[in-house]
């Protein structure tokens, strides 16, 4: 940021000012000399030597200019106002003119230099005012975070580099420390600013301080809402466990009790009874404890899919083996993909599974479109309206929220976080002619 303070040229110009003295005033009345003479010669002379006051002025400011007027006085009576070559004036004329021209070169240069330094000053002031409307217009616009902010900053005052540190730093001649607000300090090392350029670095500290709490309340504030989510999760833990997971252990414990009790008074078939009730139970039991521990796992980021190409007819006949009524479910021509089978067997089994609650028959179909692989689980139940597919997908949700239905609603979001751990993607869709579609999109296989 090349802003001058005010009050002071920048030290070429003074060079250039000094120079201009030192080597123009020479040339300029060594030329006079020879092409002027008489009285003529002499308002000629007087002239240029005003003019180039002017110019030093306007170029390196009051000082050059000062000397530029007298020495130009001096030059102007040594070599054109008679006797020449003498500092002597032989006409009270001549001398009041010399007088005159000093004065009015030393005002004319002031004046000059005052009206280049008001407009250098308000060059500056514009170029702070672009500066600072820049940084408030991308600041609030949300186009800047903290590190580029200090990458605008160190670019700016032509700093080596720029930090934001939470305490005050030693003062140090080679750096400039600015307070940005929050208990924050703004460090430019190699940075020389003057008061302007302070003022607009304040501006730039006060910002990078307003951005680091906008991030800080972005991050307490997703904080918070991960605090609520494992709220809410544990709240509907405590809930499913206290009455999904009591109903099959109660089932359990009245089976094994009766078995024990009046296991002499119990034909065959009252005994086979009772041990498929418990095996019913222990099978339900299995269901959602696997379903919180894939939760877990999926909440908590361990879950690392091993892919590759598999074909995925194998996978559902896998998923299917498990299954009651897997006869119900017919199964087209299924292609190959890039994913993890024990995963996907598992995202099957679940769709599968909760296809057959709702419906005689399931389908399961696949097809290749553009690289990837669709995957659909098929039904012709009641369907889920459009507002409500979205929400099948939560945790602990089930269709219509039934209390009396086995499990505790982690299916589909098991399913859900299982397949996008694989790269796919897993949505729900109305069947043509009524009825649910959950559309498996799946990496395809490597060529």
């Amino acid at each position: 940021m090349d802003t001058p303070e005010a009050g002071r040229l920048s030290p070429r110009r003074q060079v250039v000012g000094w120079v201009l003295t030192v080597v123009g005033l020479p040339v300029v009345t060594t030329v006079l000399v020879q092409v002027t003479s008489g009285s003529s010669g002499i308002s000629l002379a007087t002239m240029t030597f005003l003019s180039f006051a002017v110019v030093v002025a306007l170029v390196a400011g009051r000082w050059p200019a000062l000397v530029s007027a007298v020495a130009g006085a001096l030059l102007l009576n040594y070599f054109f106002i008679p006797p020449t070559h003498t500092l002597d004036v032989a006409s009270g004329t001549d001398l009041a003119a010399l007088v005159v021209f000093t004065v009015t070169a030393v005002a004319v240069s002031s004046v000059v230099d005052a009206a280049a330094r008001r407009r250098d000053e308000a060059r500056a002031a514009e170029r702070e005012a672009g500066t600072l409307a820049m940084l408030n217009r991308q600041v609030l616009g949300g186009e800047y975070d903290v590190p580029r902010l200090l990458a605008l900053a160190r670019d700016t005052f032509g700093a080596r580099d720029a930090e934001l540190v939470s305490t005050e730093p030693a003062a140090s001649a080679g750096a400039v420390v600015v307070p940005a607000g929050a208990g924050g300090w703004l460090v430019l090392p190699g940075a020389e600013l003057g008061p302007r350029e302070r003022s607009v670095a304040a501006a730039f500290a006060s910002h990078v301080g307003v951005l680091r709490e906008r991030e800080e309340l972005v991050r307490q504030s997703m904080a918070a809402q991960q605090l609520e989510a494992g709220n809410r999760t544990r709240t509907a833990l405590l809930a499913a466990v206290s009455h999904d997971l009591r109903t099959p252990l109660a089932g359990l414990r009245s089976a094994a009790e009766t078995l024990r009790v009046h296991d002499q008074r119990l034909d065959p078939e009252e005994r086979l009874e009772l041990l498929d009730a418990m095996e019913s139970s222990i099978g339900r039991l299995t269901s959602m404890v696997s379903d919180l521990l894939d939760m877990s796992r999926l909440q908590t980021g361990a879950v690392r899919p091993i892919a590759d190409d598999v074909p995925l007819g194998e996978v559902v006949r896998h998923a299917l083996a498990g299954l009651d009524r897997a006869d119900e479910v017919s199964v087209g021509e299924l292609p190959t993909a890039y994913v993890d089978p024990g995963l996907l067997e598992r995202v099957v089994a679940n769709l599968v599974a909760n296809a057959l609650r709702y419906a005689e028959r399931v389908a399961v179909e696949g097809e290749v479109r553009g690289g990837r692989v669709r995957l659909r689980v098929v039904d012709h139940g009641p369907g889920v309206a459009p507002a409500d597919r979205a929400r099948i997908f939560e945790p602990f949700q089930r269709q219509g929220d039934t209390l009396g239905e086995s499990g505790v609603g982690l299916g589909l979001a098991v399913a859900r976080g299982l397949t996008e751990a694989q790269g796919g993607t897993l949505e729900a869709a109305a069947t043509p002619g009524g009825g649910l579609t959950m559309v498996l999109d799946l990496p395809g296989a490597t060529p």
